[in-house]
């Protein structure tokens, strides 16, 4: 038995109302395919958000050098599945996507300085690969943006995070409010670390989250199919970068803006 029917029927046992046939179908693995998003648990409700484009907004976690780069602190884990994921394409088209439709593109990096290096005394698991890879360090190679993105005049970059979320040690909520921002189109890196992060966070500070899920990457197929498996708990929509750019562009088109 593989873990995700472990999980899928494990989930099934404590959903009231679904039997034997919703076992079967939950289990059926699906994701991003060329027509689209297709969730992994078929028992998940699925809606439609209407999009106000003078309300929404594109929220990129960490790309950065360190991740998005080879070379970088975290490519020996993370880079097959940036480069498979085709990551930094589909960035640079969603940016672009965002220009082209007329919604700001919020970036959320991540940061640590020398004294941080020398002086926090308790690292969880993520904090210690980080730390030992040197990644993210104030004013590095690694820390800088990935030099196909770059901010430009449609981007709003937050103060840095430390943790995994920007919501608690950033100014992400602050900023989106004050740019009268309700939806947000999430992607970034890495898929089941800050994506996650700061989905799960938007939608606890009353934000609608649309998850990018083929502009995400992570430290492992095994990583990214747990982040997708959340992705469609916490998340008002999971969409493709092809259906997001549809979406946008039919939005703009109809001017429902």
């Amino acid at each position: 038995m593989t873990l995700k029917t472990v999980f899928c029927t494990t989930l099934l046992m404590v959903i009231p109302g679904l039997g034997q046939t919703e076992v079967a179908r939950a289990e059926t693995t699906a994701a991003v395919t060329p027509n689209g998003y297709v969730y992994q648990q078929t028992f998940m409700p699925k809606q439609t958000l209407a999009i106000d484009l003078k309300k929404t907004a594109m929220f990129v976690t960490d790309p950065q050098n360190d991740f998005l780069s080879e070379g970088g602190g975290a490519w020996p884990l993370v880079g097959e599945t940036v480069t498979r994921n085709k990551v930094v394409e589909r960035e640079k088209t969603l940016r672009r996507v965002a220009k082209e439709v007329g919604i700001p593109v919020f970036y959320s990096t991540h940061m640590y300085t020398h004294n941080d290096y020398k002086n926090w005394k308790s690292l969880n698991g993520i904090d210690k690969i980080m730390f030992e890879n040197k990644m993210f360090i104030q004013g590095t190679w690694g820390h800088d943006y990935h030099p196909e993105l770059k901010p430009d005049e449609n981007t709003v970059v937050m103060n840095p995070h430390k943790g995994l979320s920007n919501f608690w040690t950033g100014d992400a909520a602050l900023q989106l409010r004050q740019y009268g921002i309700e939806t947000l189109i999430m992607y970034g890196m890495a898929a089941n670390m800050c994506v996650e992060s700061h989905a799960r966070d938007a939608v606890e500070n009353g934000f609608d989250v649309i998850i990018v899920a083929d502009a995400v990457a992570a430290g492992g197929q095994a990583a990214l199919d747990a982040a997708l498996i959340n992705y469609e708990f916490l998340g008002h929509e999971v969409l493709t970068t092809d259906q997001v750019v549809t979406r946008l562009r039919h939005v703009k088109a109809q001017g429902a803006n």
